[in-house]
């Protein structure tokens, strides 16, 4: 399958030539939804390859996401006349693909959707801090995590608000990254801010905790795939001398999370020692600008403004994601090839 769109006023013969009037239905299976380009395909592993050019600025720059708003090229920078290439690789899983091309000057030359052949497929299972975040000002760092990779790999997020390592189970999302996962992919396994509540999402750090991650490895090798523990990413909670500390710092599940890899002979990304650092190495008020904080008014969601110390923006999903890049050096996962 081969979707080729024109943008340009030039005609193309072997290109779908399109237009700012060409408005999306169904029937025709792409146009634009306020302007966002959405091309409907089922669903998948597509590798796209965009076309940016620069006419009015001497340098420009562009930022591309595509539904749910993950986050595939940031900031990339364009001189007046020139074209701008990038091709990369998205997940799709709910039969369509909505390109959302923030810029100050450049225009779309052209878009490309190939079905991908056999691309490697990074599964996230996580909570809140992972997910695919739909609305602002919300991020999570697995919407980010697919800037960084060329074309061939593949991020599906399976994430989800709220879940911990045993309601992710009971609840079927893992059995769904099952039917799909295959030799050569990778499993990333960040749990722990949800098991700690005192609910039926709880496990014990050194119990069930092991147990019901070791049910996540245990499958995903099964499957010929590559099962990475990321211990949970920090929350921004500072004592008086500038360290995090306490809940932020997420009790004993991250040191049962280290334990079991040394065990189980598990590749793990230690992000939670990777982001209390970057928290601390910002400080108290400088850490602000990676979480949802926001002033009265700022959002129509958040008429009374918003504190949050857990969850991100996309500047901090985008920030770490980078941490869990570097983690991806750091343990020298085969992964490391495909980095951009």
């Amino acid at each position: 399958m081969i979707l080729k769109f024109n943008f340009e006023p030039i005609v193309k013969n072997d290109f779908i030539n399109v237009s700012g009037s060409t408005l999306y239905n169904r029937e025709q299976g792409y146009g634009f939804e306020t302007f966002k380009f959405r091309v409907d395909v089922p669903n998948g592993n597509y590798d796209i390859k965009l076309a940016l050019r620069n006419f009015k600025k001497d340098v420009t720059s562009a930022t591309v996401m595509v539904f749910p708003r993950r986050l595939m090229i940031k900031d990339a920078q364009i001189k007046r006349g020139d074209i701008y290439e990038e091709e990369f690789t998205v997940n799709v899983k709910n039969e369509k693909i909505i390109f959302e091309i923030e810029t100050d000057g450049a225009e779309v030359c052209s878009i490309e959707v190939k079905e991908a052949q056999n691309p490697i497929v990074i599964y996230l299972a996580g909570d809140s801090t992972v997910c695919d975040q739909e609305n602002l000002p919300y991020a999570g760092w697995g919407q980010a995590l697919g800037c960084f990779f060329k074309k061939g790999v593949s991020i599906s997020n399976h994430a989800y608000s709220g879940r911990s390592s045993k309601s992710f189970i009971e609840e079927g999302r893992l059995t769904k990254i099952l039917e799909n996962i295959k030799e050569g992919d990778y499993l990333f396994i960040q749990f722990g801010h949800n098991d700690q509540k005192d609910d039926k999402r709880h496990t014990e750090a050194n119990t069930t905790f092991k147990i019901m991650l070791k049910v996540y490895i245990d499958e995903a090798r099964k499957r010929g795939a590559v099962p990475v523990l990321v211990t949970p990413v920090a929350r921004r909670h500072f004592d008086e001398n500038g360290k995090i500390v306490g809940s932020g710092l997420h009790f004993d599940y991250p040191k049962a999370m280290r334990e079991l890899a040394e065990e189980e002979n598990v590749f793990l990304i230690d992000l939670l020692q990777m982001s209390s650092q970057l928290f601390e190495k910002l400080g108290v008020e400088e850490s602000k600008k990676l979480f949802v904080h926001a002033k009265p008014g700022e959002y129509p969601q958040f008429p009374e403004g918003v504190e949050d110390n857990t969850h991100f923006n996309m500047y901090g999903a985008y920030e770490i994601a980078k941490l869990v890049v570097e983690g991806i050096r750091k343990v020298n996962l085969k992964l490391k090839e495909y980095l951009r």
